[in-house]
């Protein structure tokens, strides 16, 4: 049996879906974003936002929806499993910028990228790495903010707190559902990859709300 027709028998009926129209939506919003944007600097901040967000759903649905032969399957994985960290250090740039200080925002966003860009490596060079590793360090860099949360929240309030911490939240049970495999309810349509899927759409939802409420608090 060839590698395209296993993958066809592997993947869900859902498989990738949920990130096709999370894509559709995420470059709409973002594009709105940017329109919000009051200085260069920040404008400069949301991009590489934008261009994560759009680009982690873009790239998963692509992924997930074409039947891949197996050198290139191996090559769009790599791509995918990267992106995700590419989101986490995405997401916290704008959100360090507008919330900390001058002289830490700087350090923050340089030790958010430098812990992303360990994670890529593992995701490029170590694909065959156990389920629960990747979740770990897909967890661990995105709770890396939490040091900084009590100097953000003088910024962002009470509400921005909360929506921080439920993406967390929902980021990581996400990350446990991904790494232990369930709930997988119906296998051959919609199994535990798309509750995932489901998670991270709903946890960057949180933080896109979170970004515009803070651009529009500079306006």
């Amino acid at each position: 049996m060839n590698v395209s027709l296993l993958n066809t028998l592997e993947k869900p009926l859902l498989r990738g879906r949920f990130h096709e129209a999370a894509g559709y939506i995420s470059l709409g919003a973002c594009l709105m974003l940017l329109d919000l944007c009051p200085t260069s600097k920040v404008f400069f901040a949301v991009l590489v936002y934008s261009i994560s967000l759009v680009g982690l759903f873009v790239v998963s649905a692509i992924y997930h929806r074409i039947q891949w032969q197996e050198k290139a399957r191996a090559l769009m994985r790599r791509i995918d499993h990267s992106a995700i960290f590419a989101l986490i250090a995405g997401t916290m740039t704008p959100v360090f910028y507008l919330t900390l200080p001058e002289e830490t925002r700087l350090n923050a966003i340089m030790l958010i990228w430098s812990v992303a860009l360990i994670g890529m490596a593992q995701s490029i060079f170590w694909i065959g790495a156990p389920k629960w590793l990747a979740a770990l360090l897909y967890v661990g860099a995105g709770w890396l903010g939490y040091p900084f949360l009590g100097e953000m929240s003088k910024v962002m309030g009470s509400g921005g707190v909360v929506l921080v911490l439920t993406g967390g939240i929902l980021y990581t049970v996400g990350a446990v559902i991904y790494a232990v495999k369930r709930p997988n309810p119906w296998p051959k349509a919609f199994g535990y990859h798309e509750i995932f899927h489901i998670f991270v759409a709903a946890a960057a939802a949180c933080h896109f709300i979170l970004i515009k409420q803070l651009l529009l608090l500079n306006l």
